[in-house]
């Protein structure tokens, strides 16, 4: 275990989004990146890589119109149930207020901003028998807009999922947290709002030196403050108040090579015995050739999504998510040894037109490094979430030598859960030329795959990657290509 370094407690009020360390690419919406090339932010939360955990996967829900922009992840830890159902219901309880409230309102006028929830997570422990994901999410507009901050731990030896407050001893730990964080939250939050009670303390975790890490919700103890306030505090002002749970939690978020012990632990397929080399790329200035596309991935399903479309013989491009890229790397790697193109899709999936300059850079830079990573090279497309682009996403494609890559065909596949009619739409709305939108993390999307490959082809098209639609338009990075 490494020790603290002793240094004085820390307090922060951060201005924008919450985020983890941004080397872990695993699921969250960040504040303290953006501004971070100097050092750390202590009140950043230890983060895991969660390629490290075998077997894991994450469970993702997205959906785009005209009244909302919603998109959710959580991940399924192997030997945790009882956690991932936690998981479930918290991702619930920030998504189904958002969708009563939004199902009620006019859609958008055009060019006028969606409402938007996005929904992220961080493994901020992952060794022995302690498992602790921190849940964000962010709402755009309305009286709770801003960001909501959940830590949530799973114990392997009781087999309970509990909240942050668990990390200390009963009422008599959190009274005392309590005055030690009232004295140390500083000027601009209030201190009588920092309430010994569990809600107040939703959200603990530990740093990379062990320090105790309590953040909070937007405007909860600074309602009249935006940003994120957080404290940290060395070992000598917590260390007495832990429990069992949060010693462990403890240790494994310093562990210097996490392993989790909690059985079910079985590695995630890669790909299939003898999968093919890559395909040749086709001519679509001969060919009449429609483009796959599959966004939000990679997910539990894209393995076997991948098994259909090698059985068919046909080409994809997926547009990964940056934070899933980053948890499946041995799906993005067989997705581009199968001969498959791989695009941005940004790392959050965060509607690109509500950020500043510096957050949109980050945002498709930090896919193209994890891609590039995996893989070898870098993408050359990028997808904006919820297809919304404007100057700034244009002119930040256009410094990367992205080309943004759009849709004339929409499955709906988000709306309607059937695999034969997100089959009919698909195929109905083919032209040569054409972009078909779908997503691999839904496995009746998946299940469609064989029947649309086989329609298309018995109608003389050639599934297509988008680059090879491409090949003959001569598009300049920056530019907006939705096929035909």
């Amino acid at each position: 275990m490494r020790p603290a370094r002793g240094r004085a407690a820390t307090a922060v009020l951060a201005a924008g989004l919450l985020g983890a360390a941004a080397s872990a690419c695993a699921g969250t919406s960040g504040d303290g990146r953006w501004a971070r090339p100097g050092a750390p932010d202590p009140t950043l939360p230890h983060a895991v890589d969660a390629a490290t955990v075998s077997g894991l996967e994450t469970v993702t829900e997205s959906e785009q119109d005209a009244r909302r922009h919603l998109y959710t992840a959580y991940p399924a830890v192997p030997g945790a149930r009882p956690l991932t159902d936690r998981l479930a219901q918290a991702v619930d309880e920030l998504s189904d207020p958002y969708e009563q409230e939004t199902d009620g309102t006019p859609p958008a006028a055009p060019g006028a901003p969606v409402p938007e929830l996005n929904v992220q997570w961080t493994l901020t422990a992952a060794s022995g028998d302690v498992v602790g994901v921190r849940i964000t999410g962010w709402k755009s507009q309305g009286a709770d807009a801003g960001e909501t901050r959940r830590t949530y731990w799973y114990d392997g030896r009781t087999g309970q999922a509990v909240g942050s407050d668990a990390l200390v001893q009963g009422e008599p730990g959190l009274k005392r947290l309590t005055e030690r964080v009232r004295a140390r939250i500083g000027a601009k939050a209030d201190p009588v709002r920092v309430t010994a009670t569990p809600a107040t303390f939703a959200s603990m975790a530990f740093n990379d030196d062990g320090d105790l890490v309590v953040e909070f919700s937007d405007h909860s103890v600074a309602p009249g403050a935006p940003g994120r306030v957080a404290v940290a505090l060395p070992a000598s002002e917590f260390e007495p108040l832990l429990s069992d749970l949060g010693r462990r939690a403890r240790a494994a978020s310093l562990t210097p090579r996490p392993r989790l012990a909690l059985g079910a632990n079985a590695p995630r397929p890669g790909g299939p015995e003898g999968a093919r080399a890559p395909a040749s790329s086709v001519d679509c200035a001969v060919a009449k050739c429609v483009a796959l596309t599959f966004d939000d991935g990679p997910g539990p399903d894209t393995s076997r999504l991948l098994d259909e479309l090698n059985r068919a013989g046909a080409r994809a491009t997926f547009f990964v998510v940056g934070a899933n890229a980053a948890a499946y790397p041995e799906v993005v790697r067989r997705e581009s040894a199968e001969g498959h193109e791989i695009g941005d899709h940004s790392r959050d999936h965060r509607d690109l037109t509500r950020l500043a300059p510096i957050q949109v850079h980050s945002e498709v830079q930090e896919t193209q490094d994890a891609v590039r990573q995996i893989t070898g090279r870098a993408p050359v497309l990028l997808r904006p979430p919820y297809g919304a682009s404007n100057g700034v996403v244009t002119d930040v494609a256009r410094s990367l030598g992205l080309v943004q890559a759009l849709w004339n065909v929409d499955t709906l596949d988000w709306h309607d859960r059937d695999a034969s009619v997100v089959a009919e739409r698909a195929v109905k709305g083919a032209r040569p030329g054409g972009v078909i939108l779908m997503h691999d993390v839904y496995g009746t999307t998946v299940d469609a795959v064989p029947d649309i490959v086989a329609r298309l082809k018995a109608r003389g098209y050639t599934p297509a990657t988008v680059s090879d639609l491409l090949a003959a338009r001569h598009a300049r990075p920056g530019d907006r290509f939705s096929g035909w």
